[in-house]
């Protein structure tokens, strides 16, 4: 799910490092904005949604937000992966057109994340650079990650997303 990101912080203020990593486990996708890049100032096709148990509700144009990288609880049929795109059914759900339905997947071998773009119309990169379809790429704390050529994200493990939040 989409978390505002000021919403994020304000849930863990006052939390020290080791209180923070007892309950921060898991890596997150920090989204600067969801605007597009390269966007006009004008108002996009750009469909900013946030999915919640209780169905979709609209979620801020402007301003940063965090999303967990991990398995949905009532999760597709992909065990082994966590998955990414416009559909619904992903574990991570990025509800743009130009994000394909199944667009790519997150995978932890052993202590390497890597990211895979799944054969998706509109491209993934990492660090800049291309993911060829079915290929993966390792990602290290503080990796960016571009989908379609419109969504930049930062995949952060949760010591870096510790200092983010304490910089704040």
């Amino acid at each position: 799910m989409l978390i505002a990101f000021d919403e994020f912080v304000r849930a863990r203020s006052g939390q020290d490092r080791a209180d923070f990593l007892a309950e921060v486990t898991d890596p997150h996708l920090y989204i600067p904005s969801l605007t597009p890049v390269g966007a006009p100032e004008e108002p996009t096709s750009f469909a900013t949604m946030r999915f919640t148990p209780g169905g979709a509700r609209p979620a801020p144009r402007d301003g940063a937000m965090v999303i967990p990288v991990r398995k949905r609880r009532d999760s597709n049929a992909f065990a082994m992966m966590i998955t990414l795109g416009r559909a619904p059914n992903n574990d991570l759900v990025i509800p743009d057109q130009r994000v394909s339905k199944f667009h790519a997947y997150f995978r932890k071998l052993g202590q390497q994340w890597t990211i895979n773009d799944a054969n998706s119309m509109n491209g993934t990169w990492v660090g800049g650079n291309p993911i060829a379809a079915d290929r993966s790429a390792p990602l290290e704390s503080g990796a960016s990650i571009r989908l379609a050529e419109t969504l930049e994200m930062v995949f952060l493990l949760p010591e870096a997303l510790f200092e983010r939040v304490a910089a704040v």
